[in-house]
């Protein structure tokens, strides 16, 4: 617990410092200080028209450079980026099974980009990424590395129609994100964000938006351009999101997923499945609220595969209170594997957030649920800090333990591993926007495991981040 009471006092101490102005909302997990300017999808920045009242910065010449113009529109680019380094440490990554009994590192990321906008209708986007890691990890990771790679290159293209607003067709390689990322996401905490490789097709009608997608997922691979599109998945689906009253949002969605190479029940094979789900959130006066639910059917080898996932969060913020304290309660349920049933019962989340559960990226939402209470106050508009207890257990007890992958932790699913409860994770975050550009931020976890972890000779976690991130 020493870790946690060094963060919890960090946190207390930077609130001490900052003061009771300001407000700011941060729904997920851990929390998001927004700035106007640089989005999470830096493809969606729009510097088209600038600000006028914005206070002058040493990047503006960059964001917007006029280069002709046309009766098609105007013709500019912008430029733009992010570095970013990360110091972790563990004790007993991977729940010390098959592991180190410590490791601690630095994460290095370089973003570089260009936004060509030929005009109204055509437009062209490329990223270029450097990713390293200093000092050992002790453990498998595909995320650290990768040196020198493009991780986001697509062309748009839009044709006018007299219906008004025109649909995008985007070909090449782009990073998706989804609702609140619990099936699609770019994977934020990790050094190397997700991508894939395809097509999309995007339209707004009203207050209504839609996409159609069909992609790969990019393999990252340790060498300078050598990124490619995995060979052995595939993504095809349709994520709509309409109105649902005056204070609500819905999202409708379904998903085709192919995995050629899945692992299920020892066994390898093909896994083909179909996602439907549904998302309600929003916001009124102090409460907000995000609720979802996915049903998954299809087949595995010769197995029928039937898992379902429920989720949600409900918040309340106090804003007549200083530090505009918010209480919120969070929940999720994936469901896991009768290994006595004849069909397969292991929900799989394909490419969610990492981190999923507060910051520490040891599990994805397969085989478990939890309940997590939280407190979210902010002593300013630029520092938001949570606290968190999460509790956790097996949905299924024949079924195991999943990290990064839906890879299975070692021993988590042997009959002689009969606990439900996982463990308690007591987590603290503080994160500091200091100006439009660099935000800083402390993070520390500790997760005391129950018997489904110690039946398979894991135990406690202890997690430590501190970072620095710059976007230009």
């Amino acid at each position: 617990m020493r870790l946690f009471r060094k963060l919890s006092g960090l946190a207390l101490a930077v609130a001490s410092m900052a003061g009771v102005a300001g407000v700011s909302c941060a729904w997920a997990a851990s929390p998001e200080v927004p700035d106007p300017n640089y989005k999470n999808l830096r493809y969606t920045d729009d510097f088209s028209h600038p600000d006028p009242n914005k206070a002058p910065d040493i990047w503006d010449k960059f964001k917007y450079v006029p280069l002709a113009s046309s009766m098609f529109g105007k013709t500019y680019i912008s430029f733009g980026g992010e570095l970013r380094e990360r110091f972790e440490s563990y004790i007993n990554p991977n729940f010390g099974i098959k592991a180190p009994t410590d490791s601690a590192y630095l994460l290095h990321r370089l973003q570089l980009h260009a936004d060509l906008h030929l005009n109204d209708y055509v437009r062209a986007f490329v990223q270029f990424e450097d990713m390293d890691r200093l000092g050992k990890r002790g453990v498998t990771s595909t995320t650290d590395i990768d040196r020198g790679d493009i991780s986001q290159g697509f062309v748009d293209l839009r044709l006018p129609t007299p219906l008004g607003n025109a649909p995008t067709f985007r070909v090449g390689r782009e990073e998706l994100l989804f609702g609140f990322q619990r099936l699609i996401a770019v994977r934020e905490g990790p050094n190397t964000r997700r991508s894939f490789d395809g097509y999309r097709i995007s339209d707004k009608w009203g207050d209504a938006t839609i996409d159609y997608f069909a992609v790969r997922p990019v393999n990252n691979l340790v060498g300078a351009f050598d990124d490619n599109a995995s060979k052995s998945q595939k993504l095809t689906g349709v994520y709509i999101t309409v109105p649902a009253g005056p204070v609500m949002k819905a999202d409708l969605y379904h998903m085709d997923y192919q995995n050629d190479t899945a692992k299920f029940r020892g066994l390898s094979g093909q896994e083909l499945r179909e996602t439907f789900g549904a998302r309600l959130f929003g916001k009124y006066e102090g409460f907000d609220w995000n609720l979802e639910g996915a049903k998954q059917t299809g087949t595995f080898r010769s197995s029928d595969i039937k898992a379902h996932m429920l989720a949600g969060i409900v918040g309340y913020r106090f804003n007549a209170l200083p530090w505009t304290p918010r209480v919120a309660l969070e929940a999720n349920y994936a469901s896991g594997d009768d290994s006595h049933a004849t069909s397969i019962g292991t929900f799989n989340a394909m490419y969610p957030r990492l981190p999923y559960f507060a910051e520490l990226s040891l599990l994805v939402p397969t085989n478990v649920k939890d309940v997590r209470p939280v407190l979210e106050f902010n002593p300013r508009n630029d520092v938001a800090v949570v606290l968190g207890y999460d509790m956790m257990w097996r949905a299924s007890t024949t079924d195991g333990l999943y990290g990064s992958g839906l890879i299975q932790y070692t021993g988590t699913a042997s009959p002689k591993v009969t606990g439900a409860y996982i463990g308690t994770e007591i987590s603290a975050d503080v994160r500091w926007q200091v100006d439009q550009h660099l935000q800083l931020g402390a993070i520390a976890t500790e997760i005391r495991v129950g018997p489904a972890a110690t039946q398979a000779l894991g135990k406690d976690v202890s997690f430590f981040v501190g970072y620095a991130k710059y976007k230009f």
